[in-house]
């Protein structure tokens, strides 16, 4: 993600009194999930390095019950199967709205 999109999605998440860590790549946030437990994670499908389609699983060999949400601006109808076969908690294209990101972090969360 974009550092604008992930500044945007850290202050919308924060309206809510979500507590949000960020990382710049798929790398980075299994680096971070290996030394702190989190109760979702959010995630694009295009990053450096890690594409979100082959982040997901890796996150799940360490976190197998995590919440996964996929934010992306380049979706597909392949994609979003791929990321349904992974068992997403929802998936949303960009521009996303404020709103539907709180509603499905949420339902994610089980709120």
């Amino acid at each position: 993600m974009k550092p604008g999109d992930r500044n945007l999605l850290t202050k919308t998440l924060a309206i809510d009194d979500y507590d949000v860590d960020v990382a710049r790549d798929g790398r980075e946030a299994l680096g971070q999930m290996k030394t702190q437990a989190y109760d979702l994670l959010i995630t694009d499908l295009r990053m450096p390095g890690l594409d979100g389609l082959s982040f997901i699983p890796e996150a799940r060999r360490i976190d197998s019950q995590i919440p996964v949400i996929v934010i992306t601006g380049f979706s597909t109808e392949a994609a979003a199967i791929d990321a349904a076969n992974l068992g997403v908690a929802g998936y949303l294209t960009k521009p996303f709205q404020v709103r539907k990101v709180l509603e499905v972090a949420a339902r994610a969360l089980g709120k």
